[in-house]
C-alpha cells in the first residue's frame, strides 16, 4: 500500500487504526460449555425417562428397522464405509497441522476435546444413564450417547481448532455435515436412537468449549499486535465465520422445525411417507450437529481464541 494510499485510510478514520474485532470472554466460554453440559441431562431426563420420549425416539428407530430390513441400498452402504477409520485419520490430520504450526495450545485443547469426549460418552453410557422399563415394546439396554457420534464429532472440532482462524468459517460447515452424516448413519444402520446422537453432539460442544478456555484463549492478545491490515484483516474473518456460524443456525431451525411436524403429524404421511420418523430422527440430529457446530464457529472465529 502506497504512502497516499495510508494518507486516504487514516483520513477516512480520522487518523485512528482500524479497530480489530472485540476478544471473547472466557465465560463465553464456560458458559457455552455448561449449556452443552445441560443438555445432554435434559435430553436423557426427557427422551429416555419419560414414556413420551422414549416414545418419539423409537418411533424413529423402529422406522429405521424397516428400512434396514429391507436392505435398502443407502444403508447397506452407510454400514460399509469404516468410520472409526476416517475419524482416527482426521483426528491425526489434526494433531499434525496443530504440530506443523507449532500451535502447541491447539494441540492440548486438541488432545483434552477428544479424550474427553470419548471417555465420558463411555463413562455417561455405562456407568451413570440407565434406561428404565416404562411399559413400553423397546430395548431396555442404554445407548445414550452416542459413542461413533462422539468419535466423529471430536474429529470435526480437533480439525476446527487445529486450522488457521482464516479456515475455520469452511470446517465448521464440513464438520457439521460431517457429523450430521456419521449420526444419520448410526440411524439408518439401526444402531442408536436420535436422543443418542443428540447428547453426543452436546458432549463434544462442551468439551470442545471447556478445552478452549483452559487453554488461554487469551495466547493471542500476548503476541505482537499487527497493523491496520491485520484488523481488517480480522475484521473480515469474523465476519466470515458470522455468516457461516448464521447458516447453520438456519439449517439447525429449519431442521428442527420440520422434524417437530413430522414428529407431531402435521405433515401426514401421504406427504412424508412411510419413513416419516425416521426423517424426523434424521432431521433432529442435523439440528443438533449444526447448532452445536455454529457455536463453535462463532466462538472459534473471533479474535484471540486459539488462533
Amino acid at each position: 500500500m502506497s504512502l497516499s494510499e495510508l494518507t486516504r485510510n487514516r483520513a477516512r478514520t480520522g487518523g485512528r487504526r482500524p479497530s480489530a474485532t472485540p476478544t471473547l470472554p472466557v465465560a463465553a466460554l464456560w458458559t457455552g460449555a455448561v449449556v452443552c453440559a445441560v443438555a445432554v441431562f435434559a435430553v436423557y431426563a426427557f427422551f429416555v425417562r419419560t414414556v413420551l420420549g422414549q416414545q418419539l425416539d423409537e418411533a424413529a428407530l423402529t422406522s429405521a428397522q424397516r428400512l434396514h430390513t429391507a436392505d435398502a441400498p443407502a444403508a447397506v452402504w452407510l454400514q460399509t464405509l469404516p468410520w472409526f477409520l476416517i475419524t482416527g485419520v482426521l483426528i491425526a490430520l489434526a494433531v499434525l497441522i496443530a504440530a506443523v504450526r507449532r500451535r502447541w495450545a491447539v494441540l492440548i485443547a486438541i488432545v483434552v476435546t477428544v479424550a474427553g469426549a470419548v471417555l465420558s460418552t463411555q463413562l455417561l453410557k455405562y456407568a451413570v444413564f440407565e434406561r428404565p422399563d416404562l411399559g413400553l415394546d423397546t430395548l431396555t439396554l442404554n445407548s445414550l450417547p452416542s459413542g461413533h457420534t462422539t468419535a466423529a464429532g471430536a474429529a470435526a472440532a480437533a480439525l476446527l481448532l487445529a486450522v488457521p482462524r482464516e479456515w475455520r468459517p469452511v470446517f465448521g460447515v464440513a464438520g457439521a455435515a460431517f457429523t450430521a452424516l456419521v449420526a444419520g448413519s448410526t440411524l439408518v444402520s439401526y444402531w442408536h436412537r436420535p436422543a443418542d446422537v443428540v447428547s453426543a453432539v452436546a458432549v463434544v460442544g462442551a468439551w470442545t468449549l471447556a478445552a478452549t478456555a483452559l487453554t488461554d484463549p487469551r495466547t493471542a492478545r500476548r503476541r505482537r499486535r499487527g497493523g491496520a491490515g491485520s484488523a481488517v484483516r480480522e475484521r473480515a474473518v469474523a465476519h466470515q465465520a458470522r455468516i457461516a456460524g448464521l447458516v447453520l443456525l438456519g439449517v439447525a431451525t429449519v431442521a428442527l422445525c420440520v422434524s417437530g411436524l413430522l414428529y407431531t403429524g402435521v405433515i401426514p404421511d401421504a406427504i412424508a411417507g412411510t419413513g416419516g420418523n425416521l426423517w424426523a430422527g434424521l432431521l433432529f440430529e442435523t439440528a443438533a450437529a449444526s447448532a452445536v457446530f455454529a457455536g463453535l464457529t462463532l466462538a472459534l472465529g473471533r479474535r484471540s481464541v486459539l488462533e
